[in-house]
């Protein structure tokens, strides 16, 4: 059995990016000849890795095993390059990090400044940058496919070496649709607040939260967007950054409730 580093390289770009059409620009080869190195790395596997057509692209049970046996691959050979190049004095290869969503609006965040330093210094050196749930992002350093992950992990896993970098304050809101937006706040008090519905991120952990027994209905989101989105409907209420959600007070969109129970911090570590 032969296949080439071209096949394991087409493989992971078609998966990476959610089929063919997604590779075309990334690999600069046309559906058809990506479609061909696909089915020739099939035949040469002896067993078929993805489903393509109307349905969509997904890959098969043996499909996904090969692209973790792949990815793999290429990173090791990614970081073999690059302590390759420690050992001629230069920096290369490609640096992978893993942040969480929308944390470009806070000031405590200077990944954008940090990336600009990285860059001044000599060398040949490629970035990846993902965006993942922390969960997500726990599990991609565990198998070395990123070599930074950031963010707000609640969840430890003993594996890993968490270095706290700060912590970021949250609040809760409420949208300007919905019946608390205009009621003082001396007439909100942690039963009347809890009586509405609430909309929570899957991966943290509202332990503030825990004394309003009363919430008729809650929703589940997995990243800050989605809450938004739900705050801003006028049903639900909602915890977010308080930079994050900045745009919409000042707006009138939105409105932080001021009681010192509905606040809270969450870590934010570094995995390296």
């Amino acid at each position: 059995m032969k296949y080439s580093a071209k096949h394991v390289q087409t493989f992971c770009t078609v998966v990476e990016s959610g089929g063919f059409t997604g590779a075309q620009s990334l690999l600069g080869m046309s559906q058809p000849a990506i479609s061909t190195h696909i089915r020739d790395f099939e035949i040469r596997l002896g067993f078929q890795l993805c489903h393509r057509g109307r349905g969509g692209f997904t890959l098969t049970e043996k499909g996904t095993l090969v692209y973790q046996k792949c990815r793999q691959m290429l990173n090791g050979i990614a970081d073999f390059e690059a302590e390759l190049g420690e050992l001629r004095n230069l920096l290369t290869g490609t640096l992978r990090i893993g942040l969480i969503d929308n944390t470009i609006t806070d000031p405590h965040f200077p990944v954008s400044k940090a990336i600009n330093r990285f860059y001044q210094r000599q060398g040949d050196v490629s970035l990846k940058l993902v965006i993942l749930p922390p969960e997500d992002l726990e599990r991609e350093i565990l198998n070395h496919n990123i070599h930074v992950a950031i963010g707000p992990f609640p969840n430890r896993n003993s594996r890993l070496d968490y270095q706290l970098l700060y912590r970021e304050e949250h609040a809760l809101y409420c949208g300007n649709k919905h019946p608390l937006f205009h009621v003082p706040d001396t007439g909100l008090d942690l039963a009347t607040i809890g009586k509405h519905a609430i909309s929570l991120r899957t991966y943290l952990q509202h332990s503030n939260l825990t004394s309003m027994e009363n919430t008729r209905r809650i929703a589940s989101v997995s990243n800050m967007e989605a809450e938004a989105i739900l705050i801003k409907s006028g049903i639900f209420l909602g915890s977010l950054p308080i930079h994050y959600a900045r745009r919409w007070v000042e707006n009138g969109e939105m409105r932080a409730f001021s009681h010192p129970e509905l606040k809270y911090h969450s870590e934010f570590t570094l995995n390296p």
